[in-house]
């Protein structure tokens, strides 16, 4: 009983938090209006007023007159009448009009200067994040950056943009202006500026500012600029990514790509798994029905079809694609990834979605192994009527339907009261591709640190064998507990694997080939690359102020292992052979493999 209440006071607060801020978001709509409203009113009170006054002074007065001075109380000319005569009406006029004045004088003047008004905020602004583009991605990676309390620079060249009214109510400074403009980058401040997002809707666009920033961050002290870009591409994105992990160590850029389709898949499967029961166990035989192979619903058959070979399963995993060219797009998506046929079972449909074959649903599997059918059709109404088009025979056959949506607003709304209660058939499930792609933990943690964490657990991995615990061994915690200056240790360390690599004249491709062999270092290339790695790490805790003592103390910063190579132990040097033995896993699991341009050297 107590938890039921509490729960409907909730709901109650909550409802009454959404009714104010809906009617404040009304009032900043409309304010002109109501003010001239309010201006007209005191218009009308005025001439009331004073014609009452007028009559009761003996005072003869044309209308004429008697609206000039209503329209005087504007600037306080003719508001000076005392005495018993001066009405309520007229008393109400000679204080509403010079404040409504005062108001409007207000709002004109930040109209007018607004461009000076906020370059004038920026000279204060430090440490903070500059977003190119105010499109849907960088509406909702602002509205979640101030959520989280950080400070948010924009840049939009389209002042008619609707979106920049609303970043601006949440404390967001937005310039009007080109991104790809040098200019327009330093007035964002981003020299100063902890990350740049650019996410302008141009593959090209957002190479460009990547380029600039990279220029403005030459003579960067301290921490490095953080550079996020969003390449539509999948196949690009990776690319790209394989070139910035191979460049210089010491650059005071650091460049991540992310694609929002890649991470869509990851969060969509995590949400409404393919091939996986509610326990999180294989399914014996899954059938997934795709509709629509665009690049969102690429990277979901390729994503969940090497997570079925990943987890050994016995049974068959069967996907059917259904597309006008489903055929050719799965022959092309075969060709670039030669395992995939193998992984799972394909049969490709060239159907369209708005055609009676496709509403007759016959395609859809009727044995029990069927588990979903994703719709990811970039059109929101199109899919919407896709799912509900085929939603008679899906729930007489018991298989959910998931939709990809643009956004948790819009359409996505309207799936939310078609929710099955316990027991009863499957319903149609938005994904709202933005909302959960689009967060800022995830876009911003980019390859450097998801392979900083894989080098953190594999560390902690390793002390635990050794006997180590937290109590003995301070870094022995999550990522999340772990001290910036040690997690920076591991971004240094991820952010050094182009050395390595080059060391070895060895570099980085895609990993399109799931059943290949993993790269393995000769023992001489490990013995090598593991010094130069306790090379790096001295003089990044040199660099850092830590220096050498007899005992580990992380709050003294100081460490008993800042001495050459030579004079480590064997179990020490292990620390850092291991991580360069476990390098090739680490890069595999971000979709990279290392291949070898030079034969290897015999020292």
């Amino acid at each position: 009983m107590d938890h039921t209440a509490s729960g409907h006071g909730v709901s109650r607060s909550g409802n009454g938090q959404s009714i104010g801020k809906r009617a404040l978001r009304a009032l900043q709509d409309h304010q002109w209006l109501i003010i001239g409203a309010l201006a007209l009113a005191s218009i009308g009170l005025g001439i009331v007023g004073f014609r009452n006054y007028c009559a009761a002074t003996g005072q003869s007065r044309s209308f004429w007159d008697i609206l000039y001075l209503a329209l005087q109380l504007f600037t306080l000319e003719s508001g000076s009448v005392y005495g018993p005569a001066v009405g309520w009406e007229l008393e109400v006029a000679r204080l509403l009009a010079p404040g409504i004045a005062a108001i409007a004088a207000v709002k004109a003047f930040a109209l007018v200067f607004r461009e000076q008004l906020q370059l004038f905020r920026m000279r204060f602004v430090r440490s903070h994040v500059v977003i190119c583009g105010l499109g849907r991605k960088g509406l909702r990676l602002a509205r979640e950056l101030r959520a989280g309390g950080r400070r948010v620079v924009a840049i939009e060249r389209d002042e008619g943009n609707d979106h920049i009214a609303q970043c601006r109510d949440l404390g967001v400074v937005v310039l009007p202006g080109d991104a790809t403009d040098v200019e327009m980058l330093r007035k964002a401040r981003l020299g100063e500026a902890a990350c740049v997002v650019a996410v302008c809707g141009d593959d090209g666009a957002n190479a460009e500012v990547a380029v600039h920033a990279r220029e403005l961050a030459r003579w960067r002290r301290g921490q490095p600029l953080q550079a996020v870009v969003h390449i539509t591409d999948p196949q690009l994105c990776r690319l790209l990514v394989e070139q910035e992990l191979e460049r210089r160590h010491r650059d005071p850029y650091r460049l991540e790509f992310f694609n929002v389709f890649d991470i869509g898949a990851r969060s969509w499967l995590s949400l409404h798994p393919a091939t996986t029961g509610p326990e999180g166990r294989p399914l014996p035989a899954p059938h997934l029905t795709l509709v629509g192979l665009g690049r969102m619903g690429e990277s979901l058959l390729v994503q969940a079809a090497r997570g079925w070979r990943d987890a050994g399963a016995d049974g068959e995993f069967h996907v059917t694609v259904i597309d006008r060219i489903a055929a050719a797009k799965v022959a092309s998506l075969c060709h670039r990834y030669p395992r995939l046929a193998q992984a799972c079972r394909l049969t490709a449909l060239d159907i369209d979605v708005e055609s009676p074959e496709f509403h007759r649903g016959d395609y859809l599997p009727a044995q029990d192994g069927a588990t979903a059918v994703f719709i990811c059709l970039d059109n929101d109404a199109l899919g919407l009527a896709a799912a509900l088009a085929i939603q008679p025979r899906t729930r007489t056959l018991g298989i959910p339907v998931v939709v990809r949506m643009t956004g948790d607003a819009g359409l996505a709304t309207l799936l939310r009261g078609d929710e099955a209660a316990p027991g009863a058939p499957p319903a149609i499930q938005a994904f709202s591709l933005l909302d959960q792609a689009c967060r800022p933990e995830q876009i911003l943690a980019g390859t450097h640190e998801a392979l900083a964490r894989a080098i953190h657990a594999d560390y902690c991995r390793h002390q635990r064998e050794r006997g180590e615990t937290p109590a003995t061994n301070p870094a022995m915690v999550p990522w999340d507990e772990l001290p910036e200056h040690l997690r920076d240790s591991n971004r240094d360390q991820a952010a050094h694997i182009g050395v390595k690599l080059r060391e070895l004249g060895c570099a980085l491709a895609p990993l399109t080939d799931w059943d290949e062999s993993l790269f393995a270092f000769t023992a001489d290339e490990v013995e090598r690359l593991a010094r130069l790695e306790h090379d790096r790490w001295v003089d990044e805790r040199r660099r850092a102020g830590w220096r050498p003592g007899p005992a580990k103390d992380v709050d003294r910063k100081i460490s008993p292992y800042l001495v050459p190579w030579e004079a480590l132990t064997e179990p020490v040097r292990d620390q850092d052979r291991e991580p360069v033995r476990q390098l090739p896993r680490f890069l595999a699991g971000a979709g990279f493999k290392i291949i070898r341009l030079n034969r290897p050297s015999a020292d």
